[in-house]
This record gives structure tokens, C-alpha cells and sequence, in this order.
């Protein structure tokens, strides 16, 4: 039991889990709302968007991740608000996090810029009685449950144009103990749209991510657009490289998928990860010649 409970506690050690994990998307470019409180607005209509994750299928405990997000502008269209929900699982460990955004959008010419802040809580519960140990019954696992409510806030900057943007985010900011607060993560993504023709456009973006006690990440992203359907590849750093594909059905019903061939150490014992998305925009106004890439 000894050697079991170690191989355990070290693999958790070396994914940097300490109660709790960051997300991780890899369709992140359709919905920045999921990196960065301040795109909530941004698409001017009230847009929701569910997002599916199983990561390292094949393995067993394997993080399974479901994020529902909503956000919109209010009537005085610099204000803007969102909301998101995820339920995650991943081990012995369930969280379900509730966040809510609001963020004030300057608008500029021919682009804005947004200051969003984001307030929330993750609920943790640990199940340990489903640890599989060498020794039958054993009642150190036996019943076993444990808690925590931890409060999570963030803020973020966003800036937009016609064919261009640029954000700043934090989503965690902060991450509280008993002896010390540590600044979490910091996040910077960007992306500008080229139009080879009428038809076919290029976005290429890039997010680079620091998130404390973790090596320093950056993915490398690019989506060819012809007409409704968006084929994309993205290089995830020390991970993974990722294949996706995103169609429009209607001008506001889109879905995307994605796939992520890992290249880490862990490609031995594992079989990727799939993501979908679906996403719709309600009272959706623009013109067709001028469909929405951010």
C-alpha cells in the first residue's frame, strides 16, 4: 500500500494539484470569455457557449471537464456582463466552479477596449474512499471525505479591432493559504484575421501562459477559414499539438472540435484528449459578408 500511495501523491506532485487545477481549453479562441473576464460583451449580443473536455483519454482519473458561459452587454452597451460554470473532475477530486464577470468597454475608433473583473467561488470535494489500494477494506480510505470552499477572483484587459486583438488576463489571480498569497497565473493572447480572398481567411493567434510553480507555456495557433468551415492546428509547448475544426451551421448557431496528440512523456499511457463546443448568439444582427472571427 505504501508503494501504491506513493506513485500517487508523486504523479499528483509532478502535475503541480494542490486541492485544485487550472483548466485547460484548447478551443480558447472561439470564447475568450473562458481565459479573460474582459471579453465578456464583446460579441455585442448575448452569447452562450458549452464546452465538453475529456483529457488523457485512456487514463484512468483523468481530468473530464464541462464549462457552460454566458455573457452579454446591457442596454448602455459599455457595460457588459457573463457568467460561467464548470464542473471538473479529475482523480478523487470533483469541483464545481460558479464565476461572474462584468466588465466597462471604452469604445474607440474603429475598435474598444475593455476592463473586466471576475468574482467566484470553487467548491472542492475530495472522495477518497474510491482509492484502490493493495489492501481490501482498508479503513484509512474507508468513508473518507474532504472539503473546501475556495473564493476565486481575476481581472483582465481587452482590446479589439476589425481584424485585430490583444488581451491580458489573470482568471485565478490569487492563490490563498494559511502562510502566504501567491499571484497565480497571468495570461496573454492575441490574434489578427488576413483575408487572402473573399472567401479564405487566415486567423493566426497565440496565448502565452505563467502559472505559478508550472513551466511557463505558450501555444502557437492557426485557423483557415473557407466560407462556414475553420480548420486549425495549434502547438501547445512541452504538451501537445492539436487539430481542430469549427463550422458555422446558421449565422448564430456554430460547433467546433478539437483533438490533442500529446507529445509529453505521458503519450505512452494515454490516447489524447477531445474537446467540443457548441456556442449560439441570440438576436444576432451583421452582415453576412462580415461574420464575427473574435
Amino acid at each position: 500500500m505504501k508503494k501504491l500511495l506513493i506513485i500517487a501523491f508523486s504523479f499528483l506532485g509532478a502535475l503541480n494539484i494542490h486541492a485544485q487545477h487550472d483548466n485547460l481549453y484548447s478551443q480558447y479562441m472561439f470564447n475568450s470569455l473562458l481565459i479573460n473576464p474582459a471579453y465578456a460583451g464583446s460579441n455585442d449580443v448575448l452569447s452562450a457557449t458549452l464546452v465538453n473536455r475529456n483529457q488523457w483519454v485512456g487514463f484512468d482519473g483523468a481530468p473530464r471537464t464541462s464549462t457552460f458561459s454566458l455573457h452579454t452587454p446591457l442596454k448602455n452597451k459599455k457595460i457588459n456582463i457573463g457568467l460561467t460554470f464548470t464542473n471538473d473532475q479529475f482523480g478523487i477530486t470533483t469541483q464545481n466552479k460558479i464565476n461572474v464577470m462584468g466588465a466597462y468597454r471604452l469604445f474607440l475608433k474603429n475598435s474598444s477596449l475593455s476592463f473586466g473583473l471576475q468574482l467566484g467561488m470553487n467548491f472542492i470535494k475530495n472522495n477518497w474512499n474510491t482509492i484502490q489500494t493493495t489492501t481490501p477494506g482498508d479503513q484509512v480510505f474507508t468513508g473518507q471525505y474532504s472539503a473546501q470552499n475556495v473564493p476565486q477572483t481575476g481581472f483582465g484587459l481587452y482590446y479589439k479591432a476589425q481584424k485585430f486583438y490583444v488581451g491580458l488576463s489573470s482568471p485565478d489571480m490569487f492563490s490563498i493559504s494559511t502562510s502566504k498569497t501567491t499571484y497565480k497565473s497571468a495570461l496573454l493572447t492575441a490574434g489578427y484575421l488576413f483575408a487572402v480572398s473573399e472567401n479564405v481567411k487566415i486567423k493566426p493567434s497565440i496565448l502565452a501562459k505563467y502559472i505559478h510553480n508550472s513551466p511557463f507555456e505558450i501555444d502557437v495557433n492557426a485557423v483557415v477559414y473557407f466560407k462556414i468551415l475553420g480548420i486549425g492546428y495549434s502547438y501547445r509547448s512541452n504538451d501537445a499539438m492539436v487539430f481542430l475544426a469549427t463550422v458555422n451551421i446558421n449565422k448564430q448557431f456554430s460547433a467546433g472540435y478539437s483533438y490533442d496528440l500529446t507529445t509529453s512523456k505521458l503519450s505512452t499511457y494515454v490516447r489524447g484528449s477531445h474537446e467540443i463546443m457548441l456556442k449560439y448568439e441570440f438576436s444576432y444582427k451583421v452582415n453576412p459578408q462580415s461574420p464575427r472571427y473574435f
